[in-house]
């Protein structure tokens, strides 16, 4: 599973934990088109068919029989039945002592170079050369950006410019897409697209319009797997460019197919074919979206796992097919010295080519292991340490805060993925896309740390 740090209940960082599953959810995969018959055969054998999903002939169920699979498997039209995992795939929400919120704005930085009085401390739109792009009239505009998380703050100032309320919605049993509002969804998408307004702080792709789909918890981090999927389909149906999924579980698929509840140490075996079917059926989802014109853009996990070398240890989404998986690299005493290397691998990132497409900002906190928290000199607002200049700073509900993980990593591709797109005018194609992500980045090649290179738009 991705790695807990120590400090992640002080910097909120975003970290994927599998948690449970619910044992009477399962997804049913048609061998053919989902017709009328087909679900009265699955509803006769004892099961409630809940939801359809036509695009990739899926079928989602529920029974409390415990042979279900076993009836299913002789009737006419069903390919395979497993469980609908409901996993935790990204870190509970987490108070941070040093977030910033409306009521508290502090004057803005020294050498303020924008007047999003904020933009100063966002050292990732410089090291991914967000500013040049800017400078040129590339700013994200007439592109749609799908942002798949714990939902959004719509009210925030700096998101409800560019937020498409009518086309957000949300994939969680009782919450809505902006209630509860989800910090770390709210995160996520002020670093792709916060709107160039004079205020608070300016995303990699400010004009970038954003589609809020909640597929996680926003109190608990969690969601069903199928809802995922869903959300992923709903996504590209409605015209998504770039869907980021700042979200992600790992394990030893498919033959260890066992799941551990992180607070309680409870696990839980599946048959080795639930998970065949997990990697199969995302696989599915992933080519449908393509094929429907959006890119995926995923975060790598922060288990700190050189991912070439880790046996039979896969993390999804960001190692299925068709996915741009994403590491996360930081500064070291950026508060102190603001020209300090910005691309060096995080401490907690996973790495190794295998599962890493590009490296992103992400943030770290080693400073806090080296100097505790003392304060910056630098560019600094009152009462903030030095350790948290290294995270990223974005939206929250509310305000502002810090946050590190490679969840923070994978928006900033996302930002500059929709950066280049409105520089072709929307006429670009995912493969196309992706070539330019690749040729564009800087240190391009074959890096265990970096992918095929650090993220960047060109300019």
């Amino acid at each position: 599973m991705f790695r807990k740090c120590a400090l992640t209940m002080v910097i909120g960082a975003s970290l994927a934990l599998p948690v449970s599953s619910y044992a009477d959810s399962f997804v049913v995969v048609a061998k053919n088109k989902i017709n009328k018959n087909l679900v009265d055969s699955i509803e006769a054998m004892g099961a409630t068919v809940t939801q359809r999903i036509p695009q990739v002939g899926l079928l989602l169920i529920e029974s409390d029989n415990p042979d279900i699979r076993e009836r299913l498997a002789g009737v006419s039209g069903v390919g395979s039945t497993f469980a609908d995992f409901t996993l935790n795939y990204v870190e509970p929400n987490q108070a941070d002592a040093f977030d910033i919120k409306f009521d508290e704005m502090a004057a803005s930085p020294p050498n303020t170079g924008d007047d999003d009085f904020f933009f100063d401390l966002q050292w990732g739109h410089d090291a991914v050369n967000a500013t040049e792009a800017w400078e040129a009239g590339v700013r994200g505009q007439g592109v749609t950006v799908a942002v798949l998380d714990s939902g959004i703050d719509s009210s925030h100032p700096d998101l409800a410019p560019n937020l498409n309320v009518a086309l957000s919605t949300s994939f969680v049993p009782g919450e809505d897409f902006d209630n509860p509002p989800g910090s770390h969804g709210t995160h996520v998408a002020g670093t792709i697209a916060a709107a160039d307004n004079a205020f608070g702080t300016i995303g990699v792709a400010p004009e970038a319009e954003i589609i809020s789909v909640k597929v996680l918890s926003a109190i608990t981090g969690s969601g069903s797997t199928s809802g995922i999927w869903q959300g992923m389909i709903y996504a590209a149906d409605n015209g998504a460019d770039v869907i980021n999924m700042s979200l992600g579980i790992s394990g030893g698929f498919p033959k260890n197919c066992t799941f551990t509840d992180p607070d309680t140490g409870e696990s839980t075996h599946y048959p080795a074919r639930d998970c065949s079917e997990l990697i199969r059926t995302y696989n599915k989802v992933t080519q449908y979206v393509r094929d429907k014109g959006a890119i995926i853009i995923s975060s790598a996990g922060n288990d700190a796992r050189d991912m070439n070398h880790d046996g039979p240890i896969m993390a999804l989404p960001a190692e299925a097919n068709g996915v741009v998986s994403v590491s996360a690299t930081a500064p070291y005493l950026w508060g102190l010295d603001t020209t300090t290397e910005l691309g060096e691998l995080a401490s907690y990132s996973n790495y190794g080519r295998k599962g890493v497409d590009l490296s992103g900002p992400g943030g770290d906190f080693d400073v806090f292991f080296d100097f505790g928290a003392a304060p910056c000199n630098g560019p600094v607002l009152p009462g903030r340490p030095c350790y948290v200049y290294d995270m990223v700073l974005s939206t929250t509900p509310g305000g502002w805060g810090w946050n590190a993980g490679t969840s923070m990593a994978s928006p900033h591709v996302a930002g500059v993925a929709a950066l280049i797109i409105s520089e072709y005018g929307g006429n670009i194609s995912v493969g196309q896309l992706e070539k330019e992500l690749r040729t564009r980045a800087l240190g391009k090649g074959k890096s265990t740390e970096h992918g095929k290179g650090q993220v960047s738009t060109g300019y």
